[in-house]
């Protein structure tokens, strides 16, 4: 049974993190022989990701009931370095490669890839699903992610944690995101507009916060299988709080399935 509470917060900025910021901006300068020469998992966090941290850090200790019960984090060093910085009572963590960042093959061993080589990535776009493809060079779509997510990850929890425990994860925005499509039963689609959404509650930036929990806090439903509400937070940006949203499972009419298709043109009719 999964735990009661799971709690899921991504690492602060990292200094690829920033980095990849300042290159989109036109300065390319902190992509130097030194900085690329490490793999992703080497990277530490900025002082604004520490401070990043401690906020967030602060923020569960005075809304989440402490202590947790049982704490995994990532085995990359930016995620132990946020979790080290939450500062949570009676923290004893647990490193566990699982919970790593997808691996994205030349974007992970050549920090900067895609901005110093955009003609070389581009040749891995096309076609491109942002759900199914595979990075430059291999590594993990989305969807492999996804399935670790499920056998690596939750099904470890399922086993190893109690009904009534509170948890914490703290990991990366890619796993992060394949963990929500695995506890909201979403998909293809939803992963696609989530991605593209520019709505700040739908986005796991830095330190963001997902508290999924099997009570409902305003009706006091409870569910002895699953999670029915998400609380989504980050505390540590301009983002704030959105508060307890209920989690809807949603099926398809066949209308609505129908209705799907009809956004990809038949090409071929005979």
């Amino acid at each position: 049974m999964l735990p009661l509470d799971l709690v899921l917060v991504r690492h602060g900025q990292s200094e690829e993190n920033l980095a990849d910021t300042m290159s989109r901006r036109g300065d390319r300068s902190f992509f130097t022989p030194e900085f690329g020469g490490r793999h992703s998992r080497e990277y530490r966090l900025t002082d604004t990701g520490i401070l990043q941290s401690q906020i967030a850090g602060r923020w569960l200790r005075q809304n989440v009931p402490m202590p947790f019960d049982r704490f995994f984090v990532s085995d990359f060093i930016r995620a132990k370095e946020t979790a080290a910085h939450l500062q949570l009572p009676g923290a004893n963590w647990r490193v566990d490669y699982e919970l790593r960042e997808r691996d994205q093959s030349f974007v992970n061993n050549s920090p900067g890839f895609g901005h110093n080589y955009p003609s070389e990535l581009e040749q891995y776009r096309y076609p491109f699903d942002p759900f199914l493809s595979y990075p430059a060079g291999g590594g993990e779509s989305i969807a492999t992610l996804c399935l670790r997510a499920r056998i690596g990850i939750l099904a470890k929890l399922e086993k190893e944690c109690q009904g009534h425990e509170r948890v914490i994860v703290v990991c990366h925005g890619h796993t992060m995101r394949a963990i929500q499509i695995n506890l909201e039963g979403l998909g293809h689609d939803d992963f696609v507009r989530l991605n593209a959404s520019k709505e700040p509650a739908d986005r796991i930036l830095n330190c963001q916060i997902l508290w999924y929990s099997r009570c409902d806090n305003k009706t006091l439903d409870f569910d002895n299988s699953r999670y029915i509400t998400v609380r989504s937070v980050c505390a540590a940006g301009l983002v704030g709080d959105y508060g307890w949203r209920r989690i809807n499972r949603h099926l398809c009419s066949d209308e609505e399935l129908l209705a799907e298709v009809e956004k990809y043109p038949r090409i071929l009719k005979g």
